[in-house]
């Protein structure tokens, strides 16, 4: 549900523990929680579909980003959004200090799809 492809492996480094389409039956609006792994070396995402707005609510990391030829560096931080913009793959690499969650079970990253009506 996050990319529509087979060839990520989201269980590598994520969980997912909140779906909207599942819990509350939603289909314009997909929103989704994760819990990341605290440690990736290259993680190659995949364009995604539609456009994702990310916010982490717990966690902090420093983040590398690159897509194409660009590169950027960024913290990532409770509250500071960014989007995923579709159908551009990206290869992505951090660090973080900790699980990036709370000690709560319903804390972790929220990422929401807005997609138009088929």
């Amino acid at each position: 549900m996050v990319f529509d492809s087979t060839r990520f492996d989201m269980a590598r480094y994520v969980r997912r523990t909140y779906c909207s389409w599942e819990v509350a039956g939603w289909r314009s609006l997909l929103v989704q929680r994760f819990e990341h792994v605290p440690l990736v070396e290259d993680m190659e995402l995949p364009g995604t579909a539609d456009l994702h707005l990310v916010v982490p609510v717990a966690g902090r990391a420093v983040m590398e980003t690159r897509s194409g030829d660009r590169a950027q560096r960024s913290t990532w931080v409770p509250g500071r959004p960014e989007l995923a913009i579709p159908g551009r793959p990206i290869l992505r690499r951090y660090r973080a200090d900790g699980a990036m969650r709370l000690g709560e079970p319903r804390t972790g990253e929220y990422k929401i799809s807005l997609s138009s009506p088929k």
